[in-house]
């Protein structure tokens, strides 16, 4: 009999990103093995063989059939391991790796990463995560609940931000004649905190993390709809996950001067490459420079497909089973590539 195939997941530490290939591989239903890799000094994806810290790290012989990584210092040791096999071993990418995605044998990425159609790149609608558990059902009556993150570039929410999304929230529920519960992550500002606490009054709440009991996933569970700040994709996913309506709150964006110019050098050298500009398309191919994530991309994919609607807009009927969609493209596009 044929032995399963083996896949190493090679992570270094975040959560979301370890979450996300921990379901991918327990689809597959193939015995899988984590590998946690620390890396010394900068991160700098390019030296990333040379930072690694090999002690204690696992990456010897045998090596797998197939080694998912999700962050670009992990994506340089992915295909490292891939030539050490003598490309037995498949380099398998969740988001986006460093530098060219040709490189791998599948990238399974979502819109807000912008890479370029290729046979070996799978667009899913949202990164993969689990179906949230939540109990109890919410009802009609219930609250509407506004998760807010942080500050993510070009993203921003300080406190003018904050005040004002305190206040169109409120607006918001109480035109449904419902309760506001605004719930604070661990990157929310403290002084976005401030301006939330001297904007939100009874009988509207506020739950700011690390202060009392986390009652995040019961919040979810007793939402009537849910409202996610645009920066956080993670947040987004849970709220998707536990089959309420879901809106985005678009938060004000700082799209600078390094915004514009690595937008215009990722559209021309990279989207619809120019033969000028070879040279910076070799740059965002070696991983020496990055185009900030687009997450409103995201949003308007999700947006077309009816999943979730803009603040403000009329709750579209949720979609549960959309998630487990995601997840069956990526487990048979993996399948695919082993066949």
């Amino acid at each position: 009999m044929t032995a399963e195939p083996l896949i190493w997941i090679l992570s270094r530490g975040r959560k979301g990103d370890l979450e996300q290939m921990l379901e991918l591989a327990r689809a597959t239903g193939w015995p899988f093995e984590v590998k946690r890799l620390g890396f010394r000094g900068p991160g700098i994806p390019i030296l990333s063989s040379l930072l690694l810290k090999r002690r204690g790290s696992g990456i010897e012989p045998p090596w797998p059939d197939v080694v998912l990584c999700a962050e670009a210092s992990p994506s340089v040791t992915a295909l490292a391991i891939k030539r050490c096999s003598q490309g037995r071993t498949r380099a398998v990418c969740l988001g986006r790796p460093a530098g060219s995605a040709a490189r791998f044998d599948l990238i399974l990425t979502t819109a807000q990463y912008r890479i370029p159609p290729f046979p070996n790149v799978v667009e899913l609608a949202m990164p993969l995560a689990a179906a949230a558990t939540l109990a109890p059902e919410g009802t009609a009556e219930g609250p509407i609940v506004l998760l807010v993150g942080g500050p993510a570039f070009p993203d921003r929410l300080d406190a003018a931000a904050a005040g004002r999304l305190a206040s169109e929230a409120m607006s918001h529920a109480e035109r449904k004649n419902r309760i506001l519960s605004i719930q604070t992550s661990p990157r929310t500002p403290d002084e976005a905190i401030t301006a939330l606490e001297r904007t939100v009054r009874p009988p509207h709440r506020l739950a700011i993390f690390g202060s009392g009991e986390n009652r995040y996933r019961e919040a979810l569970a007793e939402a009537s709809e849910i409202v996610v700040t645009s920066d956080s994709v993670s947040m987004l996913s849970d709220a998707l996950a536990s089959g309420k309506p879901v809106s985005v709150y678009p938060l004000p964006q700082s799209r600078n001067l390094k915004w514009r110019a690595g937008e215009w050098l990722h559209r021309n050298a990279v989207e619809t490459p120019s033969p000028l500009l070879a040279p910076v398309r070799w740059l965002f191919d070696a991983g020496l420079i990055e185009a900030a994530a687009d997450r409103r991309r995201l949003h308007a994919r999700l947006i077309g497909e009816g999943r979730l609607v803009w603040f403000g807009g009329d709750p579209l009927p949720p979609q549960p089973e959309a998630m487990r969609r995601d997840l069956e493209l990526a487990v048979e596009s993996l399948r695919a590539l082993l066949r």
